[in-house]
Formats: C-alpha cells, sequence, structure tokens
C-alpha cells in the first residue's frame, strides 16, 4: 500500500510538467517540441515506477509495448547472449530515455536495462508514440536523433573494446565515467569490479591490474567504489593510442 501511495503522489506532482519540465536538461529532451495537448495525450495513462538495485527495468525479448524516461538513478543496458554471456553495451543515467530498440521494427526489445542504483522512472505506452510520430514530424526528427545518438554510442563503445588494448578500454571507460555519466571528479561509480571489467569486456583480474598501473603512476586515486582521475591528459593519451 506504502508503494502504490508513493508512486501516485509522484505522479500527481509532475502531472502538470511532466516530460518536457522533468527532461530539460541534455541533448535527450525530445519533448519540447509537443504542443499542450499533444503532451497531455502522452502523459494521460503514463505509470510511475520505482526500482531497486539489481531489479530489471526492461527484459530483452519481450514486447516492446513502452518507451521508459528515467526520472533519476542509474541503469545499466545489457545485451544478452546464449548460456550466460551478457555485455555491457552503456550506462544511463537520469534523464535518459529507452525505446528498447526495436520500437518501430519488430516492437520487440533488444536489450536488457537493469537498475545500479535505486531508479525512478515513467512508462509511457509506445502507441502514443506512434501516434505522435505520425502527427509532428518536428518530433518523429528530434526521435530518430535520440536514437541514432544511442546507437552512436553503442558502436563506438564496441569498436574500442573490440580494437584497443586493455589500457585504452580502461581509459575510455574511465573518462566516460567522469564525463558523461556523473560529471563530476572524484566519483562514486555503484558499480562492482566485475560490471565495470565487463564494460570493457576484460576479465576482472585484467581490469584491476590495469587499474592498479593507473594508480602507480599516478594517473587515478582508488579507493573502494570511489575513483578520482589526477592526470586527465594522461588518460586521453592513452586513450588514443589504444
Amino acid at each position: 500500500m506504502e508503494s502504490n501511495k508513493r508512486v501516485e503522489e509522484v505522479c500527481a506532482k509532475c502531472t502538470d510538467s511532466c516530460c518536457s519540465k522533468c527532461f530539460n536538461v541534455g541533448d535527450e529532451n525530445i519533448f519540447n517540441c509537443l504542443t499542450e495537448d499533444e503532451l497531455k495525450m502522452l502523459i494521460a495513462e503514463k505509470r510511475h515506477v520505482h526500482f531497486k538495485a539489481g531489479e530489471t527495468i526492461l527484459k530483452q525479448n519481450t514486447s516492446a509495448s513502452h518507451v521508459v524516461c528515467i526520472k533519476n538513478g542509474l541503469a545499466k543496458i545489457i545485451a544478452e547472449g546464449e548460456g550466460d554471456k551478457k555485455l555491457i553495451l552503456r550506462l544511463v543515467t537520469t534523464h535518459s530515455i529507452l525505446t528498447g530498440g526495436g520500437i518501430f521494427i519488430n516492437e520487440i526489445r533488444h536489450f536488457t536495462v537493469q537498475a545500479v542504483t535505486e531508479v525512478d522512472c515513467c512508462f509511457i505506452d509506445s502507441e502514443k508514440i506512434f501516434e505522435l510520430v505520425s502527427k509532428n514530424s518536428l518530433f518523429a526528427f528530434e526521435l530518430l536523433k535520440l536514437n541514432n545518438r544511442q546507437n552512436i554510442e553503442m558502436l563506438n563503445n564496441l569498436v574500442g573494446i573490440t580494437q584497443k588494448y586493455m589500457p585504452g578500454r580502461v581509459a575510455d571507460l574511465l573518462l566516460h565515467l567522469k564525463n558523461q555519466i556523473f560529471n563530476s571528479n572524484p566519483f562514486e561509480t555503484n558499480l562492482s569490479r566485475h560490471e565495470l571489467a565487463d564494460m570493457t569486456s576484460m576479465t576482472m583480474e585484467s581490469f584491476i591490474r590495469i587499474l592498479k598501473e593507473f594508480k602507480s603512476a599516478g594517473i587515478i586515486a582508488v579507493e573502494g567504489s570511489n575513483m578520482h582521475i589526477i592526470d586527465e591528459e594522461a588518460l586521453v593519451v592513452i586513450s588514443r593510442k589504444g
């Protein structure tokens, strides 16, 4: 009962400013181009959901029935392969919008999204997105740009982990965490060493070894999940050399 009451209160508080105001930070605001009537239609039956760390927000190969807007929190996008094989493609944080990857193709989600920290998000019916795309060309254009940005980011990550040596991969990850995810230095990752290693397609032992080498060289300082980049220029050089 308390959980349902919390959800209702959160939705009630943001009804008048949901979506366009909630996502007025960064490049992923695709709702500003909607009219007042279109915005009301979009959020008429939205559902606010709270996830605990470790819970699955979206599951690969399920129906892409909703678009998810992350209001706050940190989550990871995972590509699931045969057996227990998994690859963390990217992290998503506050003000991120997720379509599931197959909303306009086969209506199947092509990746899993799992909460890293506690996550608050809104689920919006995909049918409403289809209706807006057919009626509002500017919204369709913004949604296309959003999907392109997300695909390019995942492609660049895959290129990095397949073509760079291990130090370059770790440098890329640390720079990404500092500059795109947490926007602070030092930063608390909230990710295990195993998860960080997965993001670089390395074993945990190899990842920890590279971290120790960076630490010994005075490039970073590490204490538990807290990381401090001391010499960002050196990391950039390592990233470029691969």
